[in-house]
């Protein structure tokens, strides 16, 4: 791997390790070329071309191809989720700083996060239900004494804290985004009743 960081930084006079060092350098009256914007597509194309390169050496989407397959379906599942959840927790702090930054309104992308982020928990639901099922069955096989999945005991243990654990995280997401309408409805009945 330090080969592939050396040959992406390139040569030391190319400005590779030394201009990354100093900050970005400015090159000298001598070295500048007439049309600049023609040499700048010249060196982000060179630049692209490097880190395809690299992206192909380290494996790539092939490699996260290959661990899918060989994932089982319950560890699929998981992941998916996992990814979910942040995505979801990435959208509510996106969309509070709107709301901050806003005085409390937002305007129309505060709305559109708020429908994504609801659209997202509609979907990290339906893949807690797809454990749950999944679940469900690897119990089933174990009780029946099938070893379709070489699962043991312990293993459905983990399973089932796993999806308790996706539960909480699911509910957890569901307070955040209501936690903005309750904060604001709250203030105002108070007011009211007050």
């Amino acid at each position: 791997r330090e080969e592939v960081w050396q040959r992406a930084a390139g040569p030391k006079g190319e400005g590779g390790a030394e201009r990354r060092a100093g900050g970005a350098a400015l090159p000298h009256s001598a070295e500048m070329p007439r049309k600049l914007g023609q040499k700048r597509d010249a060196d982000l194309g060179k630049l692209i071309a490097q880190l395809e390169e690299i992206h192909t050496e380290l494996g790539g989407d092939e490699k996260k191809a290959e661990e899918e397959a060989n994932m089982d379906e319950f560890t699929r599942l998981k992941k998916m989720s996992a990814r979910q959840v942040a995505e979801i927790r990435k959208m509510i702090s996106e969309r509070d700083d709107l709301l901050d930054a806003s005085s409390g309104s937002g305007g129309k992308q505060s709305v559109q996060l708020s429908s994504k982020i609801r659209e997202q928990l509609r979907g990290v639901q339906e893949t807690h239900k797809k454990m749950q099922t999944q679940l469900h069955v690897e119990e089933k096989d174990l009780a029946k004494g099938k070893k379709k999945n070489n699962l043991t005991a312990e293993d459905i243990e983990q399973h089932s804290q796993m999806v308790e654990l996706v539960a909480k995280h699911i509910v957890e997401c569901e307070q955040l985004e209501k936690k903005r309408y309750q904060s604001r409805v709250g203030g105002r009945t108070s007011a009211l009743t007050g």
